[in-house]
């Protein structure tokens, strides 16, 4: 497993991120002098001077490289997965496979059409156009909750979030399990 280091005083915000990156990486922490601020360090967990691997999180933080409150989940992940030495993990759809991080996931044809449309798109998809373009408008948008339920069993049993949903929009991939994507 990989290690990053946390230099905070706040320590719910490292819990936060312990939840956020407990898939694949170990959450090493540090209780520095530096406030609310909290610096992820990425490569060399034994220095506490921000470097160019760094990523600071914390209020009026912006820019390259920050990220301010409050932040996303995908936002950690998208900050992670720039500044980390492996290879970026992708999504990739090859017939009724799906390959993620180069293991080779069996599909049924439904999923496999249903995560077709959902790395085609850009942006949410919603649960009518899902309907229409996997379904052919022959079932109720609850089949499509069943079905992303069925994917994310699938592709998320290492705790990493592929499929992000949102009540009003509908369903996307997550960006950073985008092939050619950051």
């Amino acid at each position: 497993m990989k290690r990053i280091g946390v230099i905070s005083k706040n320590e719910r915000l490292v819990q936060k991120l312990r939840l956020i990156l407990r898939a694949e990486y170990e959450v090493v922490h540090t209780e520095g002098n530096n406030g609310d601020e909290l610096l992820m360090i990425f490569q060399d967990i034994d220095t506490t001077e921000a470097r160019s691997d760094t990523v600071h999180i914390g209020r009026g933080v912006t820019g390259g490289d920050g990220i301010g409150y409050p932040f996303r989940h995908e936002d950690i992940l998208r900050a992670v997965s720039e500044r980390d030495c492996g290879e970026e993990p992708q999504l990739i759809c090859d017939g009724r496979n799906a390959i993620l991080g180069g293991e080779r996931i069996r599909l049924t044809e439904v999923e496999s059409r249903l995560l077709e449309e959902l790395v085609r798109a850009d942006g949410f998809v919603s649960r009518e156009e899902l309907v229409r373009s996997v379904w052919g408008g022959e079932c109720d948008g609850g089949v499509v909750n069943v079905y992303i339920h069925y994917l994310r069993e699938k592709l998320e049993r290492d705790g990493r979030r592929v499929i992000l949903s949102s009540r009003k929009e509908g369903y996307r991939i997550n960006e950073i399990f985008k092939k050619g994507e950051k």
